[in-house]
């Protein structure tokens, strides 16, 4: 039994992916960033104080890949962090002056990269690609958040407890002095 690889949704969207990444690294190279620092450059653009968990779900980079591009990122001075005013365990992401530059450079590039994708397709069929492509994110995401475990209670706090007399440490012997 053969398996055709040209009817397989996994198969031709990995494919079609790779065609895509190549493409956008192509037209990033000149801007001197990857793509997914442009897609946290452009969640950042006119979205200043970005949380990253924010982020996480703009771009759809994982936690820990987007707490090391974040911290990349930060060294190199495309973006700051700050803490939270609202949530002291949170991270606010900004856009430095580098970064906004960096994204505006790439922008055009992006887009013209996006054009040459699409231009196998009638602009019908690219709107509909486009429509059917968020339409599976989405989905997805659903299906992600009803799987998630629920967070677990908040925990009461424990009593406070009795502190035990302090115990006097013992009194030193005196020595006797010799002759």
């Amino acid at each position: 039994m053969t398996y055709n690889l040209n009817t397989s949704p996994s198969h031709l969207l990995h494919r079609a992916q790779q065609i895509a990444a190549n493409e956008s690294a192509s037209a990033l190279a000149s801007a001197g960033i990857t793509l997914r620092q442009f897609s946290v450059l452009a969640a950042l653009s006119g979205n200043d104080g970005v949380s990253q968990s924010d982020l996480v779900n703009a771009t759809g980079i994982d936690r820990s890949t987007l707490a090391d591009m974040v911290a990349r990122m930060e060294k190199a001075g495309l973006i700051k962090r700050v803490a939270s005013k609202t949530d002291k365990r949170a991270k606010v992401v900004s856009l430095m002056a580098k970064g906004k530059k960096a994204y505006e450079k790439a922008l055009p590039a992006v887009e013209k990269a996006d054009a040459a994708i699409f231009e196998a397709l009638p602009k019908t069929k690219q709107s509909a690609l486009v429509s059917g492509l968020k339409d599976m994110v989405s989905e997805a995401e659903k299906a992600e958040a009803a799987a998630a475990p629920a967070p677990a209670p908040a925990a009461a706090p424990a009593p406070a407890a009795k502190k035990a007399p302090a115990k006097k440490a013992p009194a030193k012997k005196a020595t006797k002095a010799k002759k």
